[in-house]
């Protein structure tokens, strides 16, 4: 239980930064050398705006200094990678694996949300997370052969599907960075859960289409979630994956 509650707390002080890279990273703004700052007057913001959620709560979604409304997306994202630190602390046997899979959560997570609003996935964070899911492959089979391949086997897919749909319908099925993410998906997955995959990636992408097109943002819609939240769940799932989808 103390493992999980370190992961939580863990987890929101990632998701803050995340969700502060995903603002920053489209806008061409400093990463790590400025300081956070209200988005609507400029203030430098204080520790006291800085405590993941309870800050939001604290300041009913408010800036204390101007009044202007914070964002529902900082908490939400908090809380998300609090949650995938959970299952990821749950689902890992040993401290290396575990700590390797939290950074991949956490740059994927910020991949997602940056998707979402701007339909791009940006090649810095592919680059950024390659060599953590290495790693962790690695770990896993003690060569990282597998994981290499694998990514090579998923880059190939990824293109086969962005030519092969433009091909029949005359328009692109997938984003260039979509392609690219699968190669950081071959990194992840194991073999027997490439079959999983693009079926748990279809069903969330339809969710994910119908709730854009709902909320009236048009009918094309960023598949990124969506094969992020995919390859999460076929990482975590305990076991084969495909025993839980019935393939």
């Amino acid at each position: 239980m103390t493992e999980l509650v370190i992961a939580a707390l863990l987890g929101l002080v990632a998701g803050s930064f995340a969700s502060a890279l995903s603002y920053r990273l489209p806008r061409s703004l400093p990463v790590a050398a400025a300081r956070s700052a209200c988005t609507a007057c400029g203030h430098p913001l204080g520790v006291r705006d800085l405590v993941p959620v309870l800050s939001w709560v604290l300041a009913r979604g408010r800036c204390r200094h101007c009044g202007a409304g914070i964002s529902t997306r900082y908490p939400l994202m908090e809380l998300t990678s609090a949650a995938i630190f959970v299952v990821i602390a749950w689902a890992e046997q040993g401290w290396l694996p575990a700590a390797l899979l939290m950074v991949v959560a956490t740059l994927l997570l910020t991949a997602a949300v940056v998707d979402l609003e701007t339909g791009i996935l940006p090649d810095v964070l592919h680059l950024a997370v390659a060599p953590f899911a290495l790693a962790y492959r690695w770990l896993l089979d003690d060569t990282p052969w597998p994981a290499l391949i694998g990514a090579g086997a998923g880059y190939l897919v990824g293109l086969a599907l962005l030519y092969g749909f433009k091909l029949v319908t005359g328009r692109e099925g997938l984003g260039r960075g979509d392609v690219k993410f699968l190669a950081i998906a071959g990194l992840l997955l194991q073999p027997e859960q490439w079959a999983a995959f693009p079926l748990i990636a279809g069903i969330a992408g339809i969710v994910t289409g119908l709730v854009w097109r709902a909320s009236g943002r048009g009918q094309e819609f960023p598949f990124g979630p969506a094969l992020i939240g995919a390859l999460f769940v076929c990482v975590l799932m305990p076991g084969s994956t495909l025993a839980y989808v019935d393939l």
